[in-house]
């Protein structure tokens, strides 16, 4: 009798070269998926989250990776291999990658995930229709509540935005916090850091400039998390964070985020769609409706704000 395998067939393979399926015992009918996953820094829950919900809507797949590793030449030979390869379906993560998968690769199903604007960023024409070969799981959440939530905290008036100007959703986030000025009574100061070289310089004038700061989801942010904050918190300024990562291991004070798991189920819904027959521009994105808010006590402390109680008996993960 013919042995039924687990419904996700799991593996990690290089591009150098891809592990034929033929060569796998025919263990079971069922259609497996053909799956490249790329990812621009690394795997994240979200990875983990897109995995388990494909199990979880009951396809199995061959997972094929792609780790670009923020380097432009890496992805880029990710996506050559990729248009020489057979696959059902394209995940990828985050702004930069997407753009530029979608730029070269026209027909095969992509399943974009972690962007921020996709509409701003140019990767699809709607919210409910793509246009093009894609859908997705935006990893939005609405600016205009983190800064409220920030104020709870601090009534500032002076607000500071620490990004990479080289990053076009990070500038987007830029773009909107800008516009709210008037709306939220504050006066912006931009710092725009484009490599760990530019640290000491771009933020000797933090303290003197604002009386708190705002961190973006931004990738370049995201590496030197450690080295921005720590210049943050040296100078005892709030700070708020678009990056739940950036509150838990890096030591930023607050952060109204998106859970990086449930974007990745949600993101399997997508993809489970495409293989029931669904052309991706036939499937709306969306994002999460509920956001966590994560509190760094241990910040809180060492830089001398006390964090309302409004802000506590909401928080979804509090860091001790």
């Amino acid at each position: 009798m013919v042995k039924k395998i687990s419904l996700v067939l799991f593996l990690s393979i290089a591009f150098a070269g891809l592990w034929d399926i033929s060569c796998l015992p025919l263990l079971s009918a069922q259609k497996i998926h053909r799956v490249a996953m790329v990812t621009w820094r690394g795997e994240t829950p979200a990875e983990k989250g897109f995995s388990d919900g494909l199990k979880y809507y009951g396809h199995a797949i061959h997972i094929i990776k792609y780790h670009a590793n923020q380097d432009m030449q890496l992805l880029d030979d990710a996506i050559a291999a990729l248009g020489k390869s057979d696959v059902d379906l394209i995940y990828v993560f985050g702004t930069t990658s997407a753009k530029r998968v979608l730029s070269k690769i026209k027909q095969t199903p992509v399943v974009f995930n972690i962007v921020t604007r996709p509409v701003e960023s140019k990767i699809i024409a709607s919210w409910n229709s793509s246009g093009n070969n894609a859908t997705g799981v935006s990893s939005m959440v609405p600016i205009v509540h983190q800064l409220k939530a920030l104020k709870k905290v601090v009534p500032f008036f002076r607000l500071g935005i620490i990004y990479n100007p080289l990053e076009q959703n990070s500038v987007i986030q830029k773009g909107i916090v800008k516009g709210m000025e008037t709306m939220l009574n504050f006066r912006l100061t931009e710092f725009k850091i484009t490599g760990k070289r530019d640290i000491p310089q771009v933020l000797t004038r933090l303290n003197e400039a604002v009386d708190a700061v705002y961190l973006p989801s931004d990738s370049m942010i995201k590496i030197l998390g450690t080295e921005i904050i720590t210049r943050v918190n040296k100078f005892k300024i709030p700070s708020l964070s678009a990056l739940e990562d950036l509150v838990t291991n890096d030591c930023a004070l607050m952060g109204l985020v998106p859970d990086y798991y449930q974007l990745g189920r949600l993101a399997a819904l997508k993809a489970s769609l495409i293989f029931q027959g669904n052309h991706p521009s036939e499937i709306k994105t969306s994002t999460l409706d509920h956001f966590k808010i994560t509190v760094n006590m241990h910040t809180a402390k060492k830089i001398g704000i006390n964090i309302p109680t409004s802000i506590l008996v909401m928080a979804d993960k509090i860091i001790r």
